[in-house]
């Protein structure tokens, strides 16, 4: 019984121990430095925590959807992929390779650049 209430805990939490789990600087074409503060990895692959952009002092949270309206990106881990559907518009896919996490950001058929973070 108590095996499976831990389960049943642990499948609704999210998973601290994910490599992507931290905090990470890095800058993106076309938007200029930013912050990803991952705070948990659910077994779904969904990300928690938030992003963070210099310009205009932006800050998007991840949760369940996205909605440009309330600022909430959701970020999705699979494997060494995450892609995160952005609060600001636009798709990223990074790859993490140790403690970098870089790919293309890319909004509509209108622009395709870098992002690029260090986990610090």
């Amino acid at each position: 019984m108590l095996a499976a209430l831990a389960l049943a805990w642990s499948t609704g939490h999210a998973q601290q121990g994910s490599p992507f789990v931290g905090e990470w600087e890095g800058k993106i074409d076309g938007i200029g430095d930013a912050r990803l503060i991952i705070t948990g990895v659910k077994p779904s692959g969904q990300v928690e925590g938030r992003m963070e952009f210099a310009l205009q002092a932006f800050v998007s949270t991840f949760g369940d959807k996205w909605n440009s309206a309330d600022r909430i990106n959701h970020g999705v881990v699979s494997d060494s992929i995450l892609t995160i559907e952005s609060a600001l518009g636009g798709i990223y896919r990074l790859t993490l390779s140790g403690n970098q996490l870089a790919g293309e950001y890319t909004r509509g058929t209108t622009f395709n650049g870098t992002a690029s973070f260090k986990k610090l």
